[in-house]
């Protein structure tokens, strides 16, 4: 299945509304993508009644000497929002984007 790609939002001194986009269940677990230039943060509204999870891969790349490395995990619980980033060139993909999976689908 192919990633969403998700349209940054621009900020201004004046003010932006927040537009936030939504998961659902065809999305997980490759979920969304942006495009990153390295000073990108992400928005993670939980609206749900349990905690989902969101796994921020490495780039391939990224791994020296062909060790395994990590995500980022951001775990967010029933009725949070998150703010994480910005999210460095050890996250950009091939594709030179910042890739997010969904552990399960929002119910």
């Amino acid at each position: 299945m192919a990633r969403t790609a998700l349209t940054p939002q621009a900020l201004t001194r004046a003010g932006a509304e927040l537009v936030l986009g939504a998961v659902d269940a065809a999305a997980s677990p490759n979920g969304k993508s942006f495009p990153t230039n390295g000073r990108e943060v992400v928005v993670i509204k939980n609206a749900d009644s349990g905690s989902h999870t969101c796994m921020i891969p490495v780039s391939p790349a990224a791994a020296p000497d062909g060790l395994t490395v990590t995500g980022r995990v951001i775990t967010v619980p029933a009725g949070k929002t998150f703010v994480a980033g910005p999210f460095g060139p050890e996250y950009r993909q091939a594709d030179g984007s910042v890739y997010l999976n969904w552990t399960a689908p929002r119910a």
